[in-house]
């Protein structure tokens, strides 16, 4: 069933990469959504494209719990992301990115918010049953749990993103794995350095841009089958030895992929989010290459992407963008078929 007209969305982090994705569908929506984009600047450029869109564009602070209240009130669904990685967090009275997030999640509760979507991830603790823990991974999966438990929601759903394509438009990103696809080596490839991630290998990448909005929008459109629920989100999916190949089929530049033996040996340089990136790929490994914690299943983004397509006043673009359409468009020539 799909949801009733003139629907208020509140879209949290609305100029950021996974909310603007959010913010960007949903204007384009012929159901009559409307979205209230909230940002800690309303001025800055992401802000009024947003709010050129058609966007209601509110500044609102995490942390100014007055602030938020006034922004969900009215609100039928809340999309919200949080960062654990944002140096905000401990703050000085020891509220940690799961306490920030149950604190939203209680503030949209109270206002009378019926749909939730928050951004998570699976349990690494119970998926590897203690053996291989991401801390950040639990975090998300425990405010996701916490929404899940408040009685006042109608449909509390866990959004879990794939790898960002992205990321390989980050110079920062490519130097951490070898500078693929962005620097070459002293032999002349571009090189991706990781450790395998177990199994059949293959990494699910998501097109942020492209595709995320779409997805999420479809769960907008009918939330109630997937209350409670987490689902896997993104556009494609290949092994590290398979996208290097790929990238060299489609521009003709070199490339490889080099294994790391051990995902000790992946460089994070007492980076936060890089050790981050390490434990992933040890949970990998210990669950056979699940990310998701269960095998790939893509059919679900699919037919979300489809679902917010056929609702959206532009219907171009049905299908999820692939690894090889993605560095055709990036990347250069030319050739995206087969």
């Amino acid at each position: 069933m799909v949801a009733p007209l003139t629907r208020t969305i509140v879209v949290y982090g609305a100029t950021g990469a996974q909310g603007g994705a959010v913010a960007r569908s949903l204007l384009q929506s012929t159901v009559g959504f409307s979205v209230r984009a909230l940002t800690r600047n309303p001025l800055s450029p992401p802000a009024q494209e947003l709010a050129r869109l058609g966007a209601e564009v509110v500044q609102a602070d995490g942390f100014n719990h007055d602030q938020m209240r006034a922004a969900l009130t009215g609100a039928w669904g809340f999309w919200l992301n949080t960062n654990h990685h944002d140096p905000a967090f401990p703050t000085p009275e020891g509220v940690d990115d799961t306490i920030f997030g149950e604190h939203l999640i209680s503030l949209a509760a109270e206002v009378g918010v019926k749909v939730l979507i928050y951004s998570t991830c699976e349990s690494s603790s119970e998926h590897s049953h203690g053996k291989a823990v991401v801390k950040g991974m639990d975090n998300k999966n425990r405010v996701f749990r916490y929404g899940v438990n408040q009685p006042a929601f109608d449909a509390v759903i866990g959004a879990i993103p794939g790898w960002y394509m992205e990321n390989f438009l980050s110079p920062e990103y490519a130097a951490c794995f070898g500078g693929f696809p962005l620097r070459s080596d002293a032999e002349g490839y571009l090189t991706f350095a990781s450790p395998h991630l177990g199994g059949q290998g293959k990494v699910p990448w998501l097109a942020v841009a492209e595709d995320f909005g779409d997805m999420i929008h479809g769960l907008f459109l009918d939330p109630a089958p997937y209350h409670g629920r987490t689902v896997q989100l993104f556009s494609d999916s290949i092994t590290m030895e398979g996208l290097t190949a790929l990238f060299s089929e489609v521009t003709g530049q070199k490339a490889r992929f080099v294994p790391q033996a051990t995902p000790a040996e992946f460089p994070t340089y007492g980076v936060g989010a890089l050790e981050e990136i390490r434990d992933i790929f040890a949970f990998t490994q210990y669950t056979g290459g699940n990310f998701f914690g269960h095998p790939n299943d893509i059919q679900a983004s699919q037919a979300l992407k489809k679902a917010a397509r056929e609702a959206s006043r532009s219907q171009d673009g049905y299908e999820l963008i692939t690894i090889r359409e993605y560095f055709a468009k990036h990347f250069g020539p030319k050739n995206i078929q087969g």
